[in-house]
């Protein structure tokens, strides 16, 4: 497994986004998505930012086809949303819960979550 700091230092390099795993039974895990992914694209636009991801996700209401970094490759996987509406804020911060999005600049290893 790729650590931590790796990870994130790979992202920065590829202006995307690092992904921490998914949930099992989501529907991010459903489509394959998995510690180590880098984001770098969701419905057809880069997700260099939070806020890039929020807008291309908001582009359909269904799910969304993302385009993952793994094992130095590109890969394209499809999501299906459960239900619901993901755009009301408490779906969306669940959505990115359950996939641990991670922002590029983000703690290190050895570097606990919350410090500066």
């Amino acid at each position: 497994m790729i650590p931590k700091k790796s990870l994130y230092a790979m992202a920065k390099a590829l202006e995307g986004l690092p992904v921490l795993g998914s949930l099992a039974g989501t529907p991010a895990a459903r489509a394959g998505i998995r510690y180590g992914d880098i984001l770098l694209e969701v419905n057809g636009r880069r997700t260099t930012t939070m806020i890039d991801y929020i807008q291309a996700r908001d582009l359909r209401a269904d799910g969304m086809d993302v385009v993952v970094f793994r094992a130095g490759e590109q890969q394209t996987l499809s999501l299906t949303y459960d239900g619901g509406d993901p755009a009301e804020p408490a779906a969306l911060l669940a959505e990115v819960v359950t996939m641990r999005i991670g922002p590029i600049d983000g703690p290190g290893d050895d570097e606990p979550q919350g410090s500066s």
